[in-house]
């Protein structure tokens, strides 16, 4: 464990509020706390104390995976790597899914430059650099992370099935599941398929352990912050692990949060595609791509879902009519699918 760090240990006796969380996890006594952000999935608090400011963070109960591990393994492991402008880790609480980490001021990054998307290329690839014996030990798999292809079609029909239980619920979805998202998860996966033969590759195999590298899973500008310093600082490392060097380039290019131009989406994926030379990753990717497109369309459309709304409800209850938004999750996921298929996404 990192120097420093406080661990609460499971005989602790569960607070009734956050001050008292707060008070326990802190190193000196708290002065004042504010809710920063209600996101979609984890809250974040500001604590203030006489000698400094930190950053409390609650993570969700309801979920298959273990936000609050994976993120303080990415840390601890970032930490004693030397990957900088990342908080650091100062308390955890695995029992209540609380974690206290040091404050970094800065604004929202509202515009993403050039040098931004460097910057965040630069980010990955420091990543890559500093992966150590621990980090395969210790470090598991990325959420949902891209292993193989087959992979990726598990992640797809997965989040299909739920999408199709419930088509009938907005009437502007059913006939674009039906006659959009179900022909071109067939068509894509063909043509990957072909593609890969082409290549000598198996769509099925996972890619081998050396060919892996550490990924944010959800980098961008949605959880980056610009420093007083002027550069760029990054946060939220839930979804951290191993995965295809492809897959980070994939999520960050179609992450519907992100506003790229084309010019800029090109930057990130020559930069990483220099950098990584040990599976044909440029090949695979435009192989791989189409249905990338449709993991995330089906992301997106994870709103449909009342069992998702209701969590999302309960991290933030301020996010206005489910009606609204899964009209603006249709059209989302309607603009994406354009950009690979600009034929069939009507």
């Amino acid at each position: 464990m990192p120097r420093g760090t406080k661990l609460v240990m499971r005989s602790f006796h569960p607070p009734d509020d956050i001050a008292e969380i707060a008070r326990v996890l802190s190193p000196e006594p708290v002065r004042a706390i504010a809710e920063l952000r209600k996101g979609n999935n984890s809250r974040v608090f500001q604590v203030d104390t006489r000698a400094g400011r930190y950053a409390l963070k609650k993570y969700p109960a309801a979920d298959n995976r273990n936000r609050l591990e994976a993120e303080v393994g990415a840390l601890r492991f970032f930490e004693r790597s030397g990957v900088d402008r990342t908080p650091r880790i100062v308390a955890v609480s695995p029992e209540l899914r609380y974690a206290l980490f040091t404050w970094i001021d800065g604004t929202p990054v509202d515009a993403v430059t050039d040098a931004d998307v460097g910057d965040f290329a630069a980010f990955q690839i420091a990543l890559d650099a500093a992966i150590d014996a621990r980090a395969r030990t210790e470090i598991g798999e990325a959420s949902e992370a891209c292993l193989s292809g087959l992979r990726i079609m598990f992640h797809i029909e997965r989040r299909y099935a739920k999408l199709e239980a419930v088509k009938h619920d907005v009437p502007e979805f059913s006939s674009f599941f039906d006659d959009v998202l179900v022909p071109s998860l067939h068509r894509f996966e063909a043509e990957a398929c072909e593609a890969y033969r082409r290549l000598g590759l198996d769509f099925t195999a996972e890619i081998a352990p050396e060919c892996r590298t550490l990924i944010p899973s959800d980098l961008g500008a949605h959880n980056a912050l610009r420093g007083t310093d002027g550069r760029l600082y990054f946060l939220d490392f839930e979804y951290f692990g191993w995965d295809d060097p492809v897959t980070s380039i994939a999520n960050f290019v179609m992450h519907p949060g992100m506003r790229l131009s084309e010019p800029q989406r090109a930057r990130y994926q020559e930069a990483l595609l220099r950098h990584f030379r040990r599976n044909v990753e440029a090949d695979r990717l435009s192989a791989l791509m189409p249905l990338y497109a449709l993991r995330w369309c089906a992301i997106i459309l994870g709103e449909l879902l009342p069992e998702r709304w209701q969590h999302r409800m309960q991290s933030n209850p301020d996010m206005g009519s489910w009606d609204e938004v899964r009209r603006e999750q249709i059209n989302k996921a309607r603009a994406l699918i354009s950009r690979v298929n600009p034929c069939g996404a009507s």
